[in-house]
């Protein structure tokens, strides 16, 4: 009967309800047996109400509601009629297992092919829910729509569902029949593949007793996970499969099927061996449920509206499903003002405890949710969808062993793309061209997988992290912050490859935590180049065949260990070089340019230390420099005027100066020099440009690693090595020869001398290094001899680490 009523509800409110619950079973029924195939509701609103489900038990029938509303009359405060406990006030706990009965459905596919709902309007019961005892708010035992029991190739279609505790439409994990805890009798044995005899094992296999086929009438069934455990216990997460006869005749073996994959059964079928590969223990609970008549698959779910969510909104389970042109919003609470499922496991579509393979969702649009999709099991396909407004995670991808999540639009979702571990073999996830944009960071935390994420737009994220596996390469994507950007973000990936990072219009400040990254663009940034163990671990940085555009290369230390950074063959263009030390005196930055293009066309200055204490090193080796701004200044500049905390070297490089005239080129700034304990230039060719006079006590023209005015004082040297004589003359040396190979020192032990970590001195014939910051006592030390060995002086622990390299003079000059 059509009409809906109004609450207070009465009794007879409910036994209407039932009725008409009852009145479209029996139409559908009717219409079956007298050959119908589809059935049209007229028009109108019509009251339903639990426990009774309208149930689709027929196949190749279509129910067309038409455009009719469907809606659960409920009250949390007074009992349902139907609701059969005695001395119980907790009447919002029915139905479902609080009440100890079955969920509350409202439509059921029930094992059934080909059969489809349409153009319903279905309301659930959320819209009637009082609350008015917060227990209530944890209630998810009503549902919408759902295709249950191997049901396939059905659909739900152009439907609006609403305010279900549970889901708006779900899709279960459920066969014809399931049959689980049965015993396997597992022994160590194999089977004969042209016999079906059991054999003895030649290799890692079990093989269980003879089992029963416990149902007939099916011809196939799959593997799965027992309870919520999706996975199974079984190593391979494949079975083998021997048929046999009522008989005992054997019938035939299929070799390496895997879970959730349909498998065949002979018609003559009665009995059946599993065999287990890789497997060595007998007593092991394989947690396994066979479904007999396959799990729902095939299905459809597309062109609907579900909305005012409590938990969630679709379950995503069985096999080969799509969902697909959805709307799936406002999970919040903000719609009906009514409190929200207290678990953080809200979502919009959630496959977290189903069992399925190769289900897709695509072009749906999610927004007002908390989480987006929450996607698992064995392979999954996730593209074009939009997501807007998430509190939490857009795409969390659980336990599954392949995922292709592509050409997906995150909009102000808290996390884009979140990964949970892996519990299966080789898992991989492709996460190919999707944009998220304003997240607060990308997620992809999880570990056992190989993530392949690729050409992806990541706008105005804070954090982005990949696992620390040099495997996992972040290539091909592009980072960008805008001026709506607040905060320093951090991208950490082992290796990346070909991406670009951009600031808009101000220069940005950002993280990069990564070892390698080649063939990138990064412009408008202040680059602060760190590493994941930086703290704890002396680690090296390179960048090669880059780009550069208005950027600071800042490789800075704070409270952590030595840095070393490499750039080979790459562009640097309006881009500053730094290097800084902040209070660890023990540590010392290295940052060498290699065969690198620096073009300096606004920017009066290249190169900047900023040291309030210990010592770094920049190194520019073969690079070519091509100055075009006139009012260019100078090489290196300090923030900070401490003594002696710099060291700059240039050598086989070419400096150019493409303006008018010829530039006046100063080394370093004047009124910072004091912080520059060394400048090296060696072996340069300057064209338009004039020099400054070198300096004396700063400035060096020649190259001390390979040459110098006396002995090498620093460095491990090996017999015959040979070091030049920067100054050749007449009568003089060509340069020196190592004559007896080590580490080589010209600061011999003193008393009560300050030391920091990594400083060297020789005695007795011998190095020793400083493994701590302290100062040296008052006598020397009885210096130990035996490679590595340690000896403590004062507050100072001496290392051992090698005879002090000796050299003679060689080559006389004519």
């Amino acid at each position: 009967m059509a009409g809906l009523p109004a609450k207070p509800y009465t009794d007879a409110n409910y036994l209407q309800a039932d009725k008409n619950v009852q009145g479209f079973n029996n139409a559908l029924q009717w219409a079956y047996e007298n050959g119908y195939r589809m059935v049209i509701v007229p028009t109108g609103s019509y009251a339903i109400c639990y426990p009774r489900t309208i149930m689709v038990t027929q196949s190749n029938m279509t129910f067309d509601f038409g455009g009719s509303t469907l809606k659960v009359i409920y009250d949390s405060t007074r009992k349902s009629p139907f609701d059969t406990r005695t001395g119980v006030t907790d009447f919002y706990n029915f139905p479902g297992r609080d009440s100890s009965g079955n969920d509350g459905v409202s439509i059921k596919l029930q094992s059934v092919t080909d059969s489809h709902i349409r153009n319903l309007i279905l309301i659930g019961d959320k819209a009637d829910r009082s609350f008015t005892n917060s227990a209530e708010a944890a209630i998810e035992w009503t549902y919408g729509i759902q295709i249950v029991r191997g049901s396939s190739y059905c659909s739900v279609r152009n439907c609006t569902i609403s305010s279900y505790m549970g889901d708006g439409i779900s899709l279960d994990s459920t066969g014809f029949f399931d049959y689980a805890e049965f015993a396997l009798g597992l022994t160590v044995n194999d089977i004969n593949r042209a016999t079906g005899a059991v054999i003895p094992a030649t290799g890692k296999t079990l093989v269980s007793q003879l089992l029963t086929i416990p149902t007939t009438g099916y011809s196939s069934f799959l593997v799965a996970g027992a309870g919520y455990s999706r996975q199974t216990a079984i190593t391979n997460k494949e079975v083998d499969v021997a048929y046999y006869a009522a008989d005992n005749t054997y019938l035939g073996y299929y070799s390496n099927k895997k879970i959730y994959t349909p498998i065949s059964i002979p018609p003559e079928a009665r009995k059946f061996r599993f065999l287990f590969n890789n497997e060595t223990n007998t007593a092991k609970n394989m947690q396994m449920t066979l479904k007999f008549g396959l799990t729902p698959h095939h299905n459809t779910i597309e062109y609907n509206e579900v909305y005012n969510l409590h938990r969630g909104g679709i379950t995503l389970g069985g096999n080969y499903n799509i969902v697909q042109h959805n709307s799936i919003h406002d999970g919040t609470g903000v719609l009906d003002r009514k409190p929200i499922f207290p678990d953080p496991t809200r979502y919009g579509i959630n496959q977290e405890d189903s069992y399925g393979d190769n289900c897709v969702v695509r072009n749906n649009l999610f927004y007002n949710l908390f989480h987006g999709a929450l996607i698992g099991c064995w392979t999954i396909e996730i593209h074009n969808n939009h997501f807007y407004n998430l509190s939490s995670i857009g795409i969390n991808l659980y336990s599954l062993h392949m995922a292709n999540v592509r050409e997906n639009y995150l909009y102000r979702c808290q996390t884009g793309i979140g990964l949970m571990d892996a519990h299966l073999p080789h898992a991989h996830v492709n996460i190919e061209d999707n944009t998220i944009a304003y997240a607060s960071n990308a997620g992809l935390g999880g570990t056992g997988y190989d993530v392949y994420f690729y050409g992806n737009t990541l706008i105005d994220t804070n954090s982005f992290a990949m696992a620390d596996d040099d495997t996992i390469i972040c290539r091909g994507n592009h980072f960008v912050w805008t001026d709506q950007f607040s905060g320093i973000p951090t991208v950490t990936a082992n290796r990346v490859e070909q991406c670009s990072f951009e600031g808009w219009n101000a220069q940005r400040e950002f993280t990069l935590k990564a070892y390698e990254a080649s063939d990138s663009v990064f412009t408008n940034l202040n680059v602060r180049i760190e590493t994941r163990n930086g703290a704890k671990t002396a680690e090296n940085v390179l960048f090669r065949s880059s780009a550069f555009t208005r950027c600071i290369l800042n490789n800075h230390q704070l409270s952590t260990r030595q840095r070393q950074v490499q750039i080979n063959g790459s562009k640097l263009t309006d881009t500053v070089v730094k290097l800084g030390n902040i209070n660890t005196p023990e540590e010392s930055p290295l940052t060498t340019l290699n065969e690198c293009d620096l073009y300096a066309n606004t920017i009066t200055y290249m190169f900047q230390g900023e040291f309030n204490t210990g010592v770094g090193r920049i190194e520019v080796n073969r690079c070519r420099i091509i100055i075009a701004n006139s009012t260019f200044a100078y090489l290196l500049t300090n923030v900070f005027n401490v003594a002696s905390t710099i060291i700059f070297s240039i050598k086989r490089s070419t400096l150019t100066y493409t303006g008018t005239g010829r530039l006046n080129l100063q080394y370093y700034n004047p009124t910072n020099k004091r912080a520059v304990r060394l400048f090296a230039t060696s072996r340069n060719i300057l064209r338009n440009i004039n020099p400054p006079a070198p300096e004396a006590g700063i400035v060096i023209e020649y190259d001390p690693d390979i040459e110098g005015l006396a002995p090498p004082t620093d460095g491990v040297w090996f017999k015959g090595d040979i070091y030049g004589n920067a100054a050749p003359s007449a009568g003089g040396n060509v340069g020196w020869v190592c004559v007896s190979p080590g580490p080589a020192s010209d600061i011999p032990w003193r008393a009560s001398a300050a030391r920091i970590r990594g400083d060297r001195v020789f005695a007795s014939g011998r190095v020793y290094e400083a493994m701590n910051s302290g100062t040296s006592g008052t006598s020397s030390p009885a210096w130990p001899i035996g490679s590595g060995s340690t000896v403590s002086d004062g507050t100072v622990t001496w290392q051992e680490v090698g005879p002090l390299a000796y050299f003679r003079a060689y080559g006389t000059i004519f």
